[in-house]
């Protein structure tokens, strides 16, 4: 018998009962057997993928390079295949995933990913994403709601999905580039699997899910070995408007708990992140950390630390060579009315653009009115309002506000901000500039 398809699963999930079992799909005109994939049929669902990206069927030319596929899509998900139970072929791969448009390890969203043979058209392929709904709920993680991302040229499919229950919350301008069609706006599409307000998994369940996967080993080999990615610019000190001065730098390795700290506390006292989102001291290494950049505001007459900015590639969009960043900030209470958040904002636009980003993509608290005020006033559009995407201390569930800005104007934006004399004169600078 062949051996199931095994991820090492962030929380424990409930075993699908009676599979493999045969489903009736366009009424009665498809028969599909269900079962989890197994690890010697992995040579086929690769190439599933990589013969839907080269025909554009809602995957982009790039969207699962070998990176993502290995250690995200089938490392992160629960896998089934759909055979013809005649002749055996696998027709369909699907894949139930921890959604990355959310702000919360216990997740209530998942993503379901389906890669198809000819024989599966637009609405067999619908129901089987329904389907795997009723498998995502089954599962027992917790799962309320599930998400597709569908390519907005693909018309049909996206009418079978909204017959199915689906309904669009968010549509991402040229976010994923199709074969024959080139790039492409992307509808993030959420279907509702049940109603009831869950309670979010204990303390104690979430740590023990962080530190098994989330090892000192593993911090060892990646964020030790090589740290943050350092902003050859850095550091340069600027004003603000009410004059004061602040120092910009890379942050030292040494400073992560430092950073982590400030963000946790924020997180405790309900201030802008999630109850769950920053759990330990090494997913924050791994999660956040490695492979970004992190940059250390400092207060010049005290040489104290006023905040902190991290610079990450974006998960969420589906263009492996996109350049859309997200941002983390986070400023000290004491530091809040000197200004520091607009001229932080202005010198990270000239980060940002001297990294090679073109997009920075926002995902604000709804209850966070002063934030999504901010993101308006930073130039970024709201695109979409994601449900219950992440759990709020003293508010509970809440949802999202998605917001999507272009870096392309770099004067134009500093200018907004009351800081074009920057633009001019940090291209003239060396490393260690005052302006």
């Amino acid at each position: 018998m062949a051996k199931e398809y095994c991820r090492d699963r962030f929380f424990p999930t409930t075993h699908i009962a009676n599979l493999p079992k045969q489903f009736s799909f366009n009424k009665g005109k498809k028969t599909l057997m269900i079962d989890y994939a197994t690890t010697d049929q992995l040579h086929i669902y690769k190439k599933m993928i990589n013969d839907a990206a080269i025909k554009g069927d809602n995957v982009g030319i790039d969207e699962y390079h070998e990176d993502y596929v290995a250690n995200f899509l089938f490392d992160m998900s629960e896998i089934f295949q759909a055979t013809d139970p005649s002749t055996g072929h696998i027709e369909a791969v699907m894949f139930i995933q921890f959604c990355f448009y959310q702000r919360a390890l216990d997740s209530r969203s998942a993503t379901v990913h389906i890669f198809r043979s000819s024989g599966i058209d637009n609405v067999v392929y619908a129901e089987l994403t329904s389907l795997m709904g009723d498998f995502a709920q089954a599962l027992d993680i917790g799962y309320t709601q599930i998400c597709v991302h569908v390519a907005f040229s693909m018309t049909d499919l996206y009418l079978e999905l909204r017959k199915q229950g689906f309904v669009t919350v968010a549509l991402f301008p040229e976010w994923v580039e199709l074969a024959g069609i080139g790039v492409d706006d992307s509808a993030l599409m959420v279907k509702q699997l049940r109603t009831s307000n869950r309670k979010l998994k204990s303390k104690e369940e979430i740590l023990k899910a962080t530190n098994d996967k989330f090892t000192l080993d593993g911090v060892q080999s990646t964020y030790f070995s090589s740290g943050c990615v350092p902003v050859p610019i850095l550091p340069i000190t600027a004003t603000t408007k009410q004059g004061f001065k602040f120092t910009f730098r890379n942050a030292r390795i040494e400073e992560d708990e430092m950073m982590y700290k400030m963000l946790s506390d924020a997180a405790n006292e309900g201030d802008g992140y999630a109850i769950d989102e920053l759990p330990t001291l090494n997913f924050f290494r791994m999660a956040y950390l490695a492979g970004s950049a992190a940059v250390i505001m400092e207060d010049v007459a005290t040489k104290a630390v006023a905040g902190a900015m991290i610079f990450l590639k974006s998960l969420q969009g589906r263009r492996a060579t996109s350049s859309i960043v997200g941002t983390s900030v986070i400023l000290k209470k004491e530091y809040r009315s000197s200004g520091l958040n607009n001229l932080g904002r202005a010198i990270g636009i000239i980060v940002l653009r001297s990294m090679g980003f073109k997009k920075e993509f926002s995902i604000t608290f709804s209850t966070n009115y002063a934030a999504i005020k901010a993101t308006k006033r930073f130039q970024l559009q709201t695109i979409g309002i994601f449900p219950n995407g992440a759990y709020q201390r003293g508010r509970g569930w809440v949802d999202l506000v998605y917001a999507l800005g272009s870096l392309e104007d770099e004067v134009g934006m500093l200018s907004k901000l009351g800081f074009e004399h920057l633009a001019s004169s940090n291209k003239k600078q060396a490393v260690g500039s005052k302006l």
